[in-house]
C-alpha cells in the first residue's frame, strides 16, 4: 500500500483510538505528577506529518516522516542542591521522509519540523541548558540552546513547527548570524517596564561537537534585544528590538543550513570579517477569550535588515494574524495565516552572478493553518503554503500538509 495511503487510513480509524488513547494520556499524567513531586518536569510530543507538493515544479509524491521530542527539567532545590537551579534536556529525533528537498527551487524549508536537526547532517539532537535564577527578575543560563525552542515560546507566533506554522520563516525566523543550535550563555532581566536579554555564543552551528570540544576559536556573537510590554485597548502584547554583532570572519554556509544556495555561495559570501544584524518585531492580542484571558488571538510581525556582506539574508520581513480560535464553540483550537519575504544579499547575487548563476531572487510565500483539538492531548493540524521558490526559473508552488500530534 503507497505511504500516502497509510497516512489517510491512519487518519479515518482516529476516532476508534481516541477513548483508548485518552486513558492512556490519564496514566501519563499520574506519571508525570508523581516526578513533579520528585522534582522532575517531563513531557514527551510525537508529531507525524505528511505533506506534498500540489502545485508547480518538483517531486509531486507526499512525503510522510515524524518527529519525537522529549524534555526533561530537573529542579536543583529538589535534588538537594540550592534553589534556582534548574537543568534543561532536550532530546529531539526525525524519521521519515519530508518535501524539504523536493526540487520545487525553494531556498527556506518549508517543513521545519524536519528540517532541525536534519538539515545540520543528523536525525537526533540533544540540547542541554543550566539556569541559576537568582529572583522571579534575574536568571543566568548557559549551555547548548536550541533557538527553535525559544522561537515557539511566542505566544501568537509559535509552535516551533509542530503545531502552528510549518515553514521555517515562520516557525524559527532566518537571521543569517544566529545558528539553529548554539553554545552559549544567556542572561535575563525582567523589570515593570522592560525584559532584556543578552547572550555571548559561538557563531559556529552547535551540531558540530568541534565546537563543544574547542568553543569560540571562529569569533564570538553578541545578541542584546529589549522586550516591552505593551497593552492596546486594554489586552497584552509586546514589542522588541534586537541587535546582533559577531567577530566570525566570513560566512561559513553550513552554520546556517537552512538555505539552501549552491555550493559556490560560500566562496563569494566569506569575503568579510564581521557581521549584524537587527530586528524590530511585535505582538498584539485583538481578542482575548471571556473563559481565559491568556487565550486569544492577534497580529504579529517582524522587521529585520543586515549588513547584507558577509550575512546571506540582508533584510526580511514576515507579518500575520493568527493564535487561539475565536470560536466559542473550539476555545482551544489554534489558528493563522501569515506572509513572509526574505530578501538574499545584494553582494552575494552580484558575486554568483560573476562565476554564471543568475538564476536567484528574494523567496517570499504565504503559509494557513489551522488545528484543531481533538482531545486534551491529541491536535490535527491542515496547513496550505504558496511560495515564490528563489530559484527564479521555478514555478511558484503550493504545499498541503497534514499533522497530528499527541503529547503527553
Amino acid at each position: 500500500m503507497h505511504k500516502t495511503s497509510l497516512w489517510h487510513l491512519a487518519v479515518i480509524c482516529l476516532p476508534v483510538s481516541l477513548l483508548g488513547l485518552e486513558a492512556q494520556a490519564q496514566d501519563v499524567s499520574a506519571l508525570k505528577a508523581d516526578l513533579a513531586r520528585a522534582g522532575v518536569d517531563a513531557g514527551v510530543s510525537v508529531t507525524q506529518i505528511s505533506q506534498g507538493i500540489v502545485s508547480g515544479d518538483g517531486d509531486r509524491d507526499w512525503q510522510t516522516g515524524g518527529k519525537v521530542d522529549a524534555t526533561l527539567r530537573f529542579d536543583g532545590a529538589a535534588f538537594g542542591l540550592w534553589s534556582g537551579l534548574s537543568v534543561s534536556v532536550h532530546q529531539e529525533w526525525v524519521y521519515g521522509e519530508d518535501v524539504n528537498a523536493q526540487g520545487d527551487g525553494s531556498l527556506l524549508p518549508v517543513n521545519a519540523m524536519m528540517g532541525f536537526p536534519r538539515l545540520g547532517g543528523s536525525d537526533s539532537e540533544t540540547s542541554i541548558v543550566v539556569t541559576q535564577s537568582f529572583s522571579d527578575r534575574l536568571s543566568v543560563s548557559a549551555g547548548k540552546f536550541n533557538m527553535l525552542d525559544a522561537a515557539s515560546r511566542t505566544p501568537l507566533l509559535g509552535g516551533g513547527g509542530t503545531s502552528t506554522f510549518s515553514h521555517l520563516g515562520f516557525a524559527g525566523p532566518i537571521t543569517g548570524i544566529t545558528p539553529p543550535y548554539l553554545l552559549g550563555v544567556m542572561g535575563t532581566l525582567r523589570t515593570d517596564t522592560v525584559i532584556a536579554t543578552v547572550m555571548i555564543y559561538d557563531p559556529r552551528n552547535a551540531q558540530d561537537f568541534e565546537v563543544i570540544e574547542d568553543p569560540f576559536t571562529d569569533g564570538v556573537t553578541v545578541s542584546l534585544s529589549t522586550t516591552f510590554p505593551v497593552s492596546l485597548g486594554g489586552r497584552p502584547g509586546f514589542q522588541a528590538i534586537r541587535g546582533v554583532y559577531s567577530t566570525q570572519r566570513g560566512l561559513n554556509l553550513n552554520d546556517i543550513p537552512q538555505l539552501a544556495l549552491p555550493p559556490e555561495a560560500e566562496a563569494v559570501a566569506g569575503e568579510k570579517s564581521g557581521r549584524w544584524y537587527m530586528a524590530y518585531s511585535f505582538q498584539q492580542y485583538l481578542f482575548q477569550q471571556a473563559q481565559d484571558p491568556t487565550r486569544g488571538w492577534g497580529v504579529f510581525g517582524q522587521f529585520a535588515i543586515s549588513d547584507g556582506n558577509p550575512n546571506t539574508i540582508e533584510s526580511s520581513v514576515l507579518v500575520g494574524i493568527g493564535g487561539d480560535s475565536p470560536l466559542a464553540q473550539r476555545p482551544r483550537d489554534r489558528w493563522g495565516i501569515g506572509y513572509f519575504r526574505y530578501n538574499l544579499s545584494g553582494a552575494l547575487l552580484d558575486g554568483l552572478d560573476a562565476v554564471g548563476i543568475d538564476n536567484l531572487r528574494e523567496e517570499q510565500g504565504v503559509e494557513a493553518f489551522y488545528n484543531v483539538a481533538l482531545t486534551g492531548n491529541l491536535r490535527l493540524t491542515g496547513n496550505l503554503n504558496y511560495i515564490a521558490p528563489g530559484e527564479s526559473a521555478r514555478r511558484n508552488a503550493v504545499f498541503a500538509g497534514l499533522r497530528l500530534q499527541a503529547s503527553f
